[in-house]
């Protein structure tokens, strides 16, 4: 399949869709055919915030790094979605030092993540409706690989075009608490420390009974089937604020 027929096929898939969720599979299973295996999505707020919060997505990652980002909220201190606003080309993650001077808790993440195992990859800015813009992360799972700019601009156009079907399938105002009780968003927030249940047990006094039960209700209510989607969602709804 040519790059001209992937583009068609992939623009043909997505104006189908009517769930994000949907979007969001189509989309990893267009980047795993060009053998990216990792693929992250922030989607950011407006200027001034409103309803919509920091929204992130994150396949194929080592399930301890995303709870790790998500918990201690590293998003805060990542530097590569912060240069991709700056820059109006994609790059690869390891030459973010080379676009600017990192402080330290910059620094410290980027040897986070290299000690990570995830590799290199590229950085890819996209830009929205109402200053509605955001960021992929497309990894190779592996160290950095030779791209041609053939191969980068067509996965500019895919992001590009992703980002703009999400603007329209997110709304302006989602519900965001999705009926959580205050013990189930206590229980949300310790799972995106990635602790376990028993873990959780004995620092709210449950048993493991009782925490199961509530994580079963928690992903109920967010329409979610494992805790990594669970404490994405928690952040990227609001959920889970703050400092834990």
């Amino acid at each position: 399949m040519t790059p001209n027929d992937r583009l068609r096929h992939f623009l043909e898939r997505q104006s189908e869709v009517v769930e994000d969720d949907q979007l969001w599979s189509l989309l990893i299973r267009y980047f795993n055919s060009q053998s990216i295996p990792l693929v992250s999505y922030h989607h950011h707020p407006p200027p001034g915030g409103g309803a919509i919060s920091l929204d992130i997505r994150a396949e194929g990652f080592p399930e301890d790094w995303v709870c790790h980002y998500i918990g201690e909220k590293l998003f805060r201190v990542d530097p590569i979605p912060d240069f991709a606003m700056r820059t109006v080309r994609p790059f690869f993650w390891s030459e973010v030092g080379q676009l600017g001077n990192l402080v330290a808790e910059q620094k410290a993440f980027m040897r986070e993540l290299g000690a990570s195992g995830v590799g290199d990859g590229m950085a890819v800015q996209v830009f929205g409706p109402g200053l509605r813009n955001g960021y992929f992360g497309l990894g190779f799972g592996g160290a950095k690989r030779p791209v041609t700019p053939e191969d980068i601009g067509e996965w500019q156009m895919v992001c590009q075009m992703a980002h703009l079907r999400f603007c329209d399938l997110i709304p302006i105002a989602p519900s965001l608490d999705y009926g959580l009780s205050r013990r189930e968003r206590e229980v949300l927030e310790w799972i995106a420390r990635g602790k376990s249940n028993a873990v959780i047990g004995d620092i709210l006094d449950l048993s493991t009974h009782t925490v199961d039960a509530y994580l079963r209700r928690i992903f109920l209510k967010l329409g979610v089937s494992d805790r990594t989607t669970a404490a994405i969602k928690g952040v990227g709804s609001g959920l889970i604020q703050g400092d834990l």
